[in-house]
């Protein structure tokens, strides 16, 4: 039996991008529901309008004649008085407690972002947010120059996300996914342009776990983070897989895994991932951010941020070239919390080089334990490649190091880290530099089958007595 279908233009719609449509799409949608559900079709014209609520059973549809416009003026916007997010509760589809609802079609829906305020402190609407939702399909849809998020789904579950297109550049905040206390999500072949993160994990309101998230074959770019786990976590995200996807042009990391709040990220994987012109590959953060009562963007709990953990995550075949002007890769804990169990295997890095020997002498990098995460949070890092500060369990099997041009740093420096593995491990240096790899305050290390690609003066040194249980290709140092 066909679902029925709703042309929004019966309900009133004009569609000439001048007359606001909300109320004519919602009485389309309200009917649809009423009388079972089925499909509400939107085609050859400009839908200007105002916020529109989904309902269960409803599939909102748009040709590709179609454009859902967001109308400029915020009071015809409603808010979601729960989310944290001060300045970003209204959007311009909004869905509560529904069951099988969907957007779907080769239309585009442009929020008109350039309309609102600049700053992040300015009210500004995002393009769909789904709350408390069942079985939720997104497909086909250009998604562009949203007030802020394009997508945030809060605790939805059997979540489909499928070819999207999304070129979300215009304003602050402007992240493309922002996966918000849900499970069961599946997230495949789009393409995603976005002024802050492309796809963002994350747990808002407490109590309700992210987990069970598969992202595949996705194109992505970003002037911050193409896939970022946190730091926005004050309930558990785990049993993430992350596979077959390209970033490129992204100014900050390419990964990035930032727990601050108390709550536990583990058992994820990222793998057969190509990246090309990232700031730093990949980052991975334990510790706290201190927002305080100040905070313009939102409040959110982190008093509890010393028992957070975050372990069990492989890094799989990654290709990648960072790009000048950001630091290298880090994995950075506070001595009371440390990220635990991270695996790195078959991955090829190209870093840009330019180093100094007074970048190299760095011994006083700060825990830094309340601050805001970010990639340049620690400053230009002693190491080219991998900096490690108060980590344990961590292990490197075939990686190798490249450099563009010259660098007088090591290729990997650990200052706290314990129960270290490197295994097949090659790295450029430079004849100048103090050494290859570095070791401060690291106990039970294991270096083997591993070896500098070019010429260098001196491989591992041990930087003090704090330094034991050291085994190079299984001998003692």
């Amino acid at each position: 039996m066909n679902p029925a279908c709703f042309d929004v233009r019966d309900f009133g719609a004009l569609g000439d991008g001048k007359t606001n449509d909300a109320p004519a799409l919602q009485r389309a949608i309200d009917a649809c529901a009423q009388q079972g559900g089925g499909t509400v079709v939107l085609h050859n014209g400009t839908f200007l309008s105002g916020t529109v609520r989904l309902q269960s059973h409803v599939e909102l549809h748009l040709t590709s004649t179609a454009v859902l416009l967001g109308i400029g003026d915020l009071r015809q916007y409603t808010q979601d008085a729960h989310t944290p997010y001060r300045q970003i509760a209204r959007s311009l589809i909004y869905a509560s407690g529904c069951q099988h609802v969907a957007i779907t079609g080769q239309g585009t829906i442009n929020g008109q972002g350039e309309l609102f305020g600049k700053q992040e402190s300015d009210d500004r609407p995002v393009l769909v947010r789904l709350r408390d939702c069942h079985n939720v399909r997104l497909e086909g849809i250009l998604l562009q120059n949203s007030g802020a998020f394009a997508v945030h789904p809060i605790h939805c579950r059997q979540l489909r996300i499928n070819g999207l297109r999304i070129d979300n550049d215009v304003r602050p905040n402007n992240d493309a996914l922002d996966i918000d206390g849900c499970q069961d999500v599946f997230i495949a072949n789009c393409n995603i342009v976005s002024e802050d993160d492309c796809i963002a994990l994350k747990t808002t309101e407490p109590g309700v776990p992210c987990r069970d998230i598969v992202i595949t074959n996705c194109i992505l770019s970003s002037y911050c983070a193409a896939i970022r786990v946190g730091p926005d976590a004050v309930a558990d995200i785990q049993r993430v897989a992350v596979t077959n996807c390209v970033i490129r042009n992204t100014r900050l990391n390419g990964i990035k895994i930032q727990e601050v709040m108390g709550a536990m990220m583990r058992d994820m994987v990222f793998s057969n991932i190509v990246m090309e012109d990232v700031g730093g590959p990949i980052s991975i953060r334990l510790a706290g951010w201190k927002q305080g009562s100040g905070n313009v963007w939102s409040v959110l709990d982190d008093r509890n941020w010393e028992q957070g953990r975050l372990g069990n995550i492989l890094f799989d075949n990654i290709r990648a070239r960072a790009m000048a002007g950001e630091p290298g890769m880090f994995i950075a804990g506070t001595p009371g919390t440390k990220p635990r169990n991270i695996t790195f295997s078959n991955i090829d890095i190209t870093f840009p080089g330019g180093g100094t020997a007074a970048d190299a002498a760095r011994r006083d990098v700060p825990d830094n334990e309340r601050m805001y995460p970010e990639i340049g949070m620690f400053g230009i890092l002693p190491a080219y490649g991998l900096y490690m500060h108060h980590a344990q369990g961590i292990t490197l099997n075939n990686v190798q190091f490249h450099l563009k041009a010259d660098d007088l740093r090591s290729a990997i420096v650990c200052d706290d880290v314990q129960d270290l593995e490197l295994n097949g491990f090659r790295a450029a240096g430079h004849p100048q530099a103090e050494t290859l790899i570095r070791l401060q305050n690291t106990q039970r290390a294991f270096i083997s089958n591993s070896r500098a690609l070019g010429s260098i003066d001196v491989f591992l040194k041990k930087d003090d007595g704090a330094c034991r249980e050291i085994c190079l290709d299984g001998e003692a140092q």
